[in-house]
């Protein structure tokens, strides 16, 4: 049984294009939406989903975006 990972992650406005375009970089690693937000909001909170076997790669992107980038919870579900 394969578990499923979702990490809840927050993006300045201004950083959140680049921010898309390296989760979309790394094709099949991990899947992500944009959660709701309200205009004139400074941030975009993005809810990222992958499997298990891909939790040390994400984790080392998220790492590696820096201070772009601000984990706000990570739960695991069953699937």
């Amino acid at each position: 049984m394969q578990h499923s990972i979702r990490k809840n992650i927050r993006v300045r406005k201004e950083d959140s294009a680049y921010v898309y375009c390296i989760l979309e970089s790394y094709e099949g690693m991990t899947c992500y939406s944009t959660l709701d937000y309200q205009v004139g909001d400074r941030f975009r909170d993005l809810e990222l989903r992958f499997t298990a076997d891909f939790a040390k790669q994400v984790e080392t992107v998220i790492q590696l975006l820096g201070d772009r980038v601000y984990v706000q919870s990570t739960s695991s579900t069953s699937s």
